[in-house]
């Protein structure tokens, strides 16, 4: 039972999506849903009309007329699955539109047929694409200047057909016309809460792939003025990393074994700087910059980026008693003011420019593979809270002697 049911659920969906596409919008296949459904919606009040004039009249011209409505609607899907939106929609209403003035003179006004107006003034607006709206719109227009007109005029509207008890006609008519507004109006609030659905689905995509680019504060600024502002701060920590060997290692295996073994590394590298309240910043080949201090002014970005760099190193530590493939690694940590922004109009860049992040690098290059090699500046911000080996002072190229420490 469970199986016919979403066997039926499944054939249901498909025809209702036929000639939907991905190409278009979430608005333009919901319109084509709707017209789908609207066009079911007629084939099947066609055959009943016309199972029911065959039982009760045996006319052929009311029961054939019903039989080949039911079939021109039909036509709808076709025209869809064609990729003809506009032509199927106009068909649509075309055919519901002429039905309903030929049962009008069949059956007269006291049939009760003239309720079915409404739908030809609602449904232009739920089943054209946007870019035949004007047409709709016309559409809608017709609809309700022939139902004013068959209102004023009916007494004049005679049926030629006086088959059916009038009661029943207008009974049947207006309360299956009820039915067909009420369905059209469910299944487009499903569609329009399902299309709610996946657009928060996709910004929340879109948002996390953007924080995942940028810092939230940038990616904020950038969805609400397409811009941001570059930003000093005063107290910042840089953690620069960098592999012993990576060049003659890059010459030894494949590069797609190289490109998994630095996706693997990395993305640990990123779970750790988060753990420790780091911001990363960017790779650069085998190189990993991280900063503290950036989203908000904060005391203890120094020892952040420490206890970052500590776990980095265990964590190298551990995989490589596990893993063919041995990783050294020295670090390289400097405290200081840093200006940071994004650059370029296309593929969003958020970088860190000064000083700081210069000799931060520089800290990495003079330091040992397995160790976290300081400045000064750093040192003073943690000299409380770690254990050190001063290196006195030592050249780095382009800054001179510079203060080092090795954090134990």
């Amino acid at each position: 039972m469970a199986n016919n049911t979403t066997s039926k659920s499944s054939l249901f969906q498909r025809i209702i999506n036929i000639g939907a596409s991905e190409e278009f919008s979430v608005t333009e296949n919901r319109y084509l849903q709707v017209t789908n459904i609207a066009s079911i919606l007629g084939l099947l009040f066609m055959v009943a009309w016309m199972i029911t004039a065959l039982s009760l009249t045996g006319i052929p011209m009311i029961y054939v007329s019903n039989g080949l409505l039911a079939l021109l609607f039909s036509f709808v899907l076709i025209f869809n699955a064609r990729g003809w939106r506009v032509l199927a929609s106009t068909w649509f209403t075309v055919m519901a539109y002429l039905g309903t003035i030929l049962f009008l003179y069949l059956l007269g006004y006291s049939s009760g047929v003239w309720v079915i107006f409404y739908i030809i003034i609602i449904t232009p607006y739920m089943t054209f694409p946007q870019k035949a709206r004007k047409v709709a719109i016309g559409f809608s227009i017709l609809g309700g200047l022939t139902l004013i007109c068959s209102v004023a005029l009916q007494s004049k509207i005679q049926a030629h057909y006086d088959v059916m008890d009038p009661f029943f006609l207008q009974m049947v008519n207006i309360s299956t016309t009820g039915l067909i507004c009420l369905t059209i109006a469910w299944t487009l609030s499903v569609l329009i809460d399902r299309s709610e659905e996946s657009l928060k689905a996709e910004q929340k995509r879109s948002d996390d792939l953007l924080h995942n680019i940028l810092p939230v504060n940038v990616a904020r600024d950038l969805k609400e003025t397409g811009k941001t502002v570059p930003k000093r701060h005063n107290n910042v920590t840089i953690l620069f990393t960098d592999f012993k060997g990576f060049t003659e290692l890059v010459a030894s295996i494949p590069a797609i074994t190289l490109v998994n073994e630095l996706n693997d590394i990395f993305g640990r590298f990123d779970e750790i700087v988060e753990e420790a309240g780091v911001e990363k910043i960017e790779t650069i080949g085998d190189a990993y910059v991280a900063a503290s201090g950036l989203e908000k002014e904060i005391t203890q970005h120094a020892i952040n980026c420490i206890t970052a760099a500590k776990q980095m190193l265990f964590y190298l530590e551990e995989r490589n008693k596990k893993h063919e493939i041995k990783w050294s690694m020295r670090v390289g940590i400097h405290s200081g003011p840093i200006v940071s922004g994004v650059v370029g109009k296309k593929k969003f860049s958020y970088d860190l420019f000064g000083d700081t992040i210069n000799t931060a690098s520089r800290m990495e290059s003079t330091g040992e593979p397995g160790k976290i090699n300081i400045s000064g500046p750093t040192f003073q911000l943690v000299k409380d809270d770690i254990e050190y080996d001063y290196r006195g002072k030592i050249h780095a190229k382009g800054k001179g002697e510079i203060e080092m420490y090795f954090v134990k």
